[in-house]
């Protein structure tokens, strides 16, 4: 007996299982104070029981990272830029985003649980900008693109939009525009000292030579 279509729909099945329950923690995350949501009350959003949960996230710590991914794909849907010149209108359509969604938005930003449910993610951002600003910068010593990198790690990060609109009042638009300044700045300074460091070692490099 052929078992292929029955193992199908139960996988098709389990799939669907897994994003209701992770959209039902989103939509906890949303609308209750993010430290209360607890596999209960992902539970009783998504229609199943405690153990069905489980069965798909054994810890809260997998159902943490899974939906951290499934607010990125789904929700906020951050693209990585392929240059850190495209980050300023990247970071615009975040904050457009957010502010479609800004109660989760601030969950994300401020809360002990969010910061735990978007940390994978961000691990993988961070990376990403630490390779692309070895390109960038590869003359500046790496003491001074980890700094770069800690700028830029702040203001691409949703947290800079809760920040600016908590405390300044600014609207999302606003924010982007704010940040996009600071990017750029921040850019076209590094570029212009990597330019620099090159020049003094080409000719340190040319002075050596003549001199031997």
């Amino acid at each position: 007996m052929n078992s292929g279509p029955r193992r199908n729909l139960r996988d098709e099945y389990a799939a669907q299982t897994r994003e209701r329950i992770l959209a039902a923690f989103v939509e906890c995350l949303a609308d209750q104070p993010a430290e209360e949501v607890s596999v209960s009350a992902v539970a009783e959003q998504a229609g199943i029981t405690d153990r069905t949960v489980y069965r798909h996230f054994p810890t809260r710590v997998d159902l943490q990272a899974a939906a951290g991914q499934w607010i990125n794909d789904n929700v906020f849907r951050y693209v990585h830029p392929s240059s850190l010149d495209e980050l300023p209108t990247v970071f615009r359509e975040a904050c457009r985003r957010f502010d479609q969604q800004p109660n989760l938005a601030y969950a994300i930003a401020l809360s002990r649980l969010g910061r735990s449910v978007r940390a994978g993610f961000r691990q993988h951002v961070l990376a990403e900008n630490s390779k692309a600003l070895e390109q960038v910068a590869p003359h500046l010593p790496p003491r001074e693109r980890r700094r770069a990198e800690a700028v830029l790690a702040y203001l691409d990060n949703v947290l800079a939009w809760a920040t600016m609109r908590e405390e300044l009042d600014l609207s999302g638009e606003e924010v982007a525009d704010a940040v996009e300044w600071a990017m750029t700045t921040l850019l076209a300074d590094l570029r212009r000292r990597n330019n620099e460091a090159a020049d003094t070692s080409s000719t340190a490099r040319s002075s050596s030579r003549d001199q031997a």
